[in-house]
């Protein structure tokens, strides 16, 4: 019995010692590229329904206005097949009507950071450093908390300058005062999902190549999202400046005294906006456990 108890006892610790050593963890940075997918796109034409026909998703594949990504990441190895990573990202999204021709003429840009955790799974065996199992695709899905603050610039009659105002404060769809919603939070949660591939490019160095999607739940990252609350409106519960800034038709060619109604659509509210990340990650192995696993 004592001898049995001894041999399942050593199994274990044999077990539990050579799945230590294929945890490690890695550091590194991310490189690349982001995109934003939100009202302003080819598909909103003057406030025309035909804006509910655009699938977020779907035009995640466009690569509208992509701006430079960069970052820091780090993953903990579990096994082969699975890794936890977190990052902290910096980019920067915006979007433009003049892009699409549409006299709403609106737009925005805005900086972002994100902070994520998730889980990978690598279709094939892979450890950094191996010399048979140095290359997998690998899938990847968790949860982000990004910050967000939309801006534009904007031609300051009183000042005789361009300024920039920061939208959000400017209630552009008469958030608190036009409808009974309160104003949007600039912090929020997304869905982080995509695919990648991994390289072991010597016994520290790992290479991936990745493109993530990210669901949000927010409709604001671009400022837009349902109907005007009317420039007078605007006038007497925020400014003027808010009221320019909220209705631009008026500063095409021709259009000077243009000005929506309020209720008129302004943006599509059954949709939520996407953002995209993707680009290389280079990680560096700083820790591991038996050098001859390496050879596996």
């Amino acid at each position: 019995m004592k001898k049995m108890v001894f041999i399942a006892l050593l199994s274990m610790i044999v077990v539990l010692n050579t799945q230590a050593q294929k945890r490690f963890w890695e550091l590194g940075i991310m490189l690349g590229g982001s995109n934003y997918v939100g009202d302003i796109n080819g598909m909103f034409k003057d406030g025309k329904d035909d804006s509910k026909e655009w699938n977020q998703f779907e035009s995640s594949f466009n690569f509208y206005n992509i701006h430079f990504l960069g970052g820091l990441v780090a993953r903990y190895n579990f096994n082969p097949r699975w890794s936890f990573r977190g990052g902290i990202l910096f980019s920067r999204l915006s979007g433009d009507d003049k892009h699409f021709d549409n006299t709403r003429n609106l737009n925005f840009y805005s900086n972002i950071q994100e902070f994520s955790g998730t889980f990978e799974f690598n279709f094939l065996d892979y450890r950094t450093g191996s010399l048979h199992h140095r290359i997998t695709p690998y899938m990847f899905a968790g949860i982000a908390l990004f910050h967000f603050n939309p801006k534009t610039e904007f031609f300051d009659k009183s000042a005789n300058e361009n300024i920039v105002l920061k939208l959000h404060d400017m209630h552009t769809e008469g958030q608190t005062f036009y409808n009974d919603k309160g104003n949007y939070h600039l912090w929020q949660i997304s869905i982080p999902f995509g695919l990648g591939v991994k390289f072991s490019l010597n016994k520290y160095l790992c290479l991936g190549l990745e493109w993530g999607f990210r669901k949000t739940f927010t409709d604001y990252i671009d400022d837009i999202s349902t109907q005007y609350a009317g420039r007078q409106n605007m006038i007497y519960n925020v400014n003027e400046n808010a009221a320019e800034v909220a209705d631009r038709t008026h500063e095409l060619e021709g259009q000077s005294r243009t000005y929506h109604s309020e209720g008129e659509m302004r943006g599509n509210r059954t949709t939520k906006d996407w953002y995209n990340f993707f680009g290389l990650t280079l990680t560096s192995k700083i820790s591991s456990g038996n050098k001859k696993c390496l050879k596996n």
